[in-house]
């Protein structure tokens, strides 16, 4: 075994089959600069669980190629076109809602989508790793596996560092969230043409069938999917729509009444008027309180002395000069 034959082959194949992860990666990146629940750790840490994925169906399937052809795969580029329909939908519905304790879980399927990412578009890899594990042997394949994961370090390493750059960083904060579903568009249409898998599958069915039925039994079941998909991410989104409009109320709350609600609910029909009572009562007692109601009582008598005062209740009040304080009234009714 040539240790630098290993690593070179390793190296090339890696670059061959990677190039478009490199977009992969990117378009990730950007992503997360403009999304709370992902992160860069996020993306190398999903890339590197849908790399191993890869790895795992690789050797598995150097023992068993002619059973897990690479070509079927190629079929999952649809999640990443309807990925980007979902969040072109996204875009309809303002988001209202507060990032709370489902953090930790848009974290997990961040990771989660990620993987899956990497893993829908490693066709390719498959299809190159088989055929290079069937003809090395133990020693070699280590050395293949060793150096596909120090490169997978690079490539993130990479495609971040085109994110750090500021002016593309700040066009990616800018457009991300409107230019990042056609991305995804772009890249599902690009894993699904690189695949051949509807060559593939149109010719199995018409090598199976007397009749050339491949097109049109392709273009009949991917067109039901699509709008199947797209039908009901329209449904989800519109009840997302309307979930945000119509607030929800906690039926314990709405049973639960306060004292001040209550009292709030007694005033209500004394403030309906068109003179607020609890208002007048207090005006009232302030000029009460200020001899001001002098013209509201009786004429003072002329049998007392002076017939300048007059007896209201217990307390005598001046008739013919109000007083300017309360400092000039009696101590009875401060």
């Amino acid at each position: 075994m040539q240790f630098g034959k290993a690593i070179g082959t390793a190296c090339s194949s890696f670059a061959i089959t990677n190039i478009d992860a490199m977009f992969v990666l990117v378009t990730l990146f950007a992503e997360a600069s403009a999304c709370r629940t992902m992160t860069p750790l996020m993306i190398i840490l999903g890339e590197y669980i849908g790399f191993t994925v890869i790895i795992i169906i690789s050797m598995i399937g150097f023992g068993a190629s002619l059973l897990i052809p690479s070509e079927p795969i190629g079929f999952f580029g649809l999640l990443p076109i309807l990925l980007g329909i979902w969040r072109l939908l996204n875009l309809l519905v303002p988001n209202q809602e507060e990032e709370s304790e489902k953090t930790k879980l848009a974290g997990v399927k961040s990771v989660f989508k990620v993987s899956l990412i990497t893993l829908m578009n490693g066709g390719d890899n498959i299809g190159t790793y088989v055929p290079l594990f069937a003809q090395a042997n133990a020693a070699e394949i280590a050395i293949y596996v060793i150096t596909y994961y120090i490169l997978v370090g690079v490539w993130c390493l990479v495609a971040f560092l085109v994110m750090r750059q500021k002016h593309i960083l700040k066009i990616a904060k800018r457009y991300a969230r409107v230019v990042v579903p056609f991305l995804y568009l772009g890249l599902g249409s690009y894993i699904i043409e690189k695949s051949s898998c509807y060559p593939w599958s149109i010719h199995r069915i018409d090598s199976s069938t007397s009749r050339h039925l491949g097109k049109p039994v392709m273009a009949v079941t991917t067109a039901f999917v699509l709008l199947t998909c797209v039908g009901t991410m329209a449904w989800l989104t519109l009840r997302k729509r309307r979930a945000l409009r119509i607030p929800e109320v906690d039926p314990c709350q709405a049973e639960t009444t306060s004292p001040s609600t209550e009292r709030q609910q007694q005033l209500a029909p004394v403030q309906t008027g068109d003179l607020h009572v609890l208002d007048l009562t207090y005006e009232a007692e302030e000029l009460s309180r200020l001899g001001l109601l002098r013209n509201m009582l009786p004429p003072p008598s002329p049998f007392e002395k002076g017939g300048l005062f007059t007896s209201y209740g217990s307390h005598p009040v001046n008739d013919y000069s109000s007083p300017k304080s309360l400092e000039e009234l009696p101590p009875s009714l401060h």
